[in-house]
């Protein structure tokens, strides 16, 4: 079903009628609040790190019928199978009784109050920090990150998360790179320049969320959010900045369903004067899982991105998108196709305990007649995933492997307009890769008490812009989803790694020691290798880093 590509759309509607009709549905979501019997409050878990989570490695058994592929993952549906206190600590010493300032540090949340007698109300405090030297060739890097988070709850239906973290940091020669060209730190928003070489920058995250039911769960919050089983995910992954969203989650019998509503920010030059505000987009995201018999779940995605305001003027959150139960295809036409729809699925099998076969489609735009051609239209807009994980491997304790081949063709997340783009603060919201390459990544993992040992190698082509065409000669091949994709050469014969045919190589290892599971506190030593070569450029670099953090988000550097 090919996407129309007409602009015209329908007169917005003005400000006052809007905001009635906001007021309206806030209405209706607070009068069904009420109707609503209470449960037990949940949080979400904080431990995002691939490296460190200790959360995961427990959730692929047969038949536990827990939603494996919504991320952050909610502690109170884990509870329901597992102590997840006990999956925290990893069967590590815990102290019982009265702990000093020294066994809070290794052991515990550094502050921690619980006052359970008639309000039920738990709060924590711990730091956030990254503090880490290296070396790039002949550049000395490092990073200097101090922050702090609080999170709990507040009887037994609302809990809360909030965190702060400021950071200056001298990074590799790639990275930087990336930060020059893009304006941004990889996952971590904008950052200013100070001295020859240095970034500073800084980010806040956090979350409110009401459990209103038995079923039903709302959140609002600052921060992002992961629909996959893999270490990548095609649909929606955690690569881009924080953005503000709300949320409501549903999860009755073996079914999960998850509606989003999320306001992304569009980087269209990099200088901005004064006050000057950078434009944005709202994104609107629904989700099905249904875990098919005790083995199998099907995972069905669709989301709109479109423009708070565009050529007829300010359309602010269109009305017509919200609808939690509507499919956006026909809502999107309806309004003369301005925005761009993103629709895939998400599989996942659970062979044997310990272990999944995983994998996903997405398709921005499709027309069966031109697939079947095989002329190779631009707007053949597809991409896949296939992904093998397996905890305990070989029945080895604590030896974990994965490994996941990816693909995305020519422009698919882009738009004929670049605001609308799958993206958010000139990252992408899916793959970091954007589009137009085929990228195949594995890991090995093994953990000996609280020593970890972690590997890691990807080898990727990816389809590249000519660095050296000026802006009257510049043709978009299709890797860059921030391009409009009316800048294409033609209408077919697009392949993956056309244009500037690009071969990324990463190979890493760490050691690390694991000081507090709590907080994921933690001593670590590493290497990274990486190869960057394609007609124009040929980058070899070996970076060596030592660092004493708290590992509690992914942020992706190897692209």
């Amino acid at each position: 079903m090919a996407m129309a590509t007409a602009i015209t759309m329908d007169m917005v509607t003005d400000t006052d009628t809007m905001r009635n009709r906001k007021l309206l549905v806030a209405a209706t979501l607070v009068a069904s609040l009420s109707l609503l019997q209470p449960a037990d409050a949940q949080q979400y878990s904080k431990y995002n790190s691939f490296e460190f989570d200790p959360i995961v490695r427990a959730l692929y058994q047969p038949g536990n019928n827990l939603h494996t592929s919504v991320k952050p993952y909610r502690l109170d549906q884990i509870e329901k199978h597992y102590n997840t206190d006990s999956l925290i600590r990893r069967d590590l010493y815990k102290p019982e009784g009265h702990m000093n300032i020294w066994k809070r540090i290794i052991h515990d949340d550094l502050i921690k109050w619980d006052y359970k007698e008639s309000d039920n109300i738990s709060v924590s405090i711990n730091p956030y920090f990254n503090f880490e030297l290296g070396k790039d060739d002949d550049r000395r890097t490092w990073v200097n990150t101090r922050g702090v988070s609080f999170e709990g709850h507040l009887g037994s239906k609302i809990s809360f998360f909030s965190a702060l973290y400021e950071n200056q940091a001298v990074f590799p020669y790639y990275v930087d790179e990336f930060v020059e060209t893009r304006g941004v730190v990889p996952g971590q928003g904008r950052a200013k320049t100070f001295g020859d070489e240095g970034r500073d920058f800084s980010q806040s995250t956090g979350y409110l969320s009401y459990n209103a039911g038995t079923w039903i769960n709302f959140t609002v919050g600052y921060g992002k959010n992961f629909i996959g089983d893999g270490y990548r995910s095609l649909l929606l992954s955690d690569n881009s900045y924080s953005y503000p969203y709300a949320k409501m989650t549903t999860t009755f019998l073996k079914v999960q369903y998850m509606v989003m509503l999320a306001q992304f920010t569009h980087i269209d030059k990099l200088e901005r004067l004064g006050d000057e505000r950078f434009p944005y987009k709202y994104g609107m995201f629904h989700y099905l899982d249904w875990n098919i018999g005790k083995r199998l779940s099907l995972g069905l995605f669709e989301s709109v991105i479109w423009a708070a305001e565009d050529e007829t003027g300010y359309r602010g959150i269109d009305m017509g998108y919200i609808i939690p139960v509507i499919i956006y295809r026909p809502a999107e036409y309806s309004v003369g196709s301005p925005d761009n729809v993103v629709m895939g699925l998400n599989l996942k099998y659970v062979p044997w305990k310990d272990a999944a076969f995983y994998g996903q489609f997405v398709m921005n735009e499709f027309k069966l007649d031109e697939v079947m051609s095989g002329n190779k239209w631009w707007a053949n807009k597809q991409g896949f995933m296939l992904g093998f994980k397996n905890y305990n491997f070989l029945g080895v304790k604590n030896l974990d492997v994965q490994t996941e081949y990816s693909q995305v063709r020519p422009f698919t997340y882009s738009h004929y307009s670049p605001i609308t783009n799958f993206g958010h603060f000139n990252q992408e919201l899916a793959h970091p890769l954007g589009a137009n390459f085929r990228e195949s990544i594995s890991f090995l993992k093994y953990r000996w008490n609280r020593w970890h040992l972690n590997l890691e190698a990807m080898y990727a082509i990816h389809g590249k812009d000519d660095l050296h065409f000026n802006d009257d000669n510049f043709i978009s091949w299709g890797g860059n989803i921030f391009v409009s994709n009316m800048l294409r050469y033609d209408s077919h014969g697009h392949v993956i790694g056309q244009g500037l045919k690009t071969r990324i190589i990463h190979g890493a290892a760490s050691v690390s020691f694991l000081i507090n599971p709590k907080n994921n506190m933690n001593i670590s030593a590493g290497v990274r290798m990486r190869d960057y070569s394609n007609d124009q450029q040929d980058l070899r670099s070996t970076m060596f880093t030592l660092a004493f953090r708290t590992s509690l988000n992914n942020f992706y550097y190897n692209f």
